[in-house]
């Protein structure tokens, strides 16, 4: 009998531990800057402070987490639009949040800023320049949620 309940307990011991589902954490896409370079920032009582490194704007926060963020059309880092940012990560655009925390994966090759709840995101499309003024040629084009759900119209 004492086996036999020895045996079980251990049993069920095994399997609760080789059952445990691990989840993966979300890929970090942040850079940390160094603590001398943080200093020069000036937060003005702000969390976050935009900055440029080598032509590449950055939302940065006080701890020295950074995500690279998106110009616009005026060469000034994107802003926040309904909670969230857009950023260029190897090609694709994503939106991250204030936290710096990737809240929609890179995937696009383009995606305007959220409005209502609503971004327009284009996969497959190009930039091209004609006259000088950018525009972006082919892809197929949809509409996503805050969540990143593809929206049914």
């Amino acid at each position: 009998m004492k086996f036999s309940s020895l045996f079980l307990i251990l049993l069920a011991f095994f399997i609760s531990g080789c059952s445990s589902i691990q989840i993966k954490n979300k890929k970090d896409y942040a850079t940390y800057l160094s603590p001398k370079y943080i200093r020069r920032l000036d937060f003005k009582g702000h969390n976050l402070v935009a900055t440029n490194i080598d032509n590449q704007w950055y939302f940065v926060r006080k701890d020295g987490k950074a995500m690279p963020v998106i110009s616009d059309d005026k060469g000034k880092p994107d802003k926040f639009k309904e909670g969230l940012a857009r950023t260029k990560i190897n090609g694709k655009i994503g939106f991250f949040n204030r936290d710096l925390d990737m809240v929609i994966e890179p995937f696009y090759d383009f995606a305007f800023p959220f409005h209502k709840g609503i971004s327009d995101i284009c996969v497959g499309c190009k930039e091209i320049k004609d006259k000088g003024i950018k525009m972006l040629d082919g892809g197929e084009w949809k509409r996503i949620n805050r969540s990143g759900l593809i929206i049914e119209e």
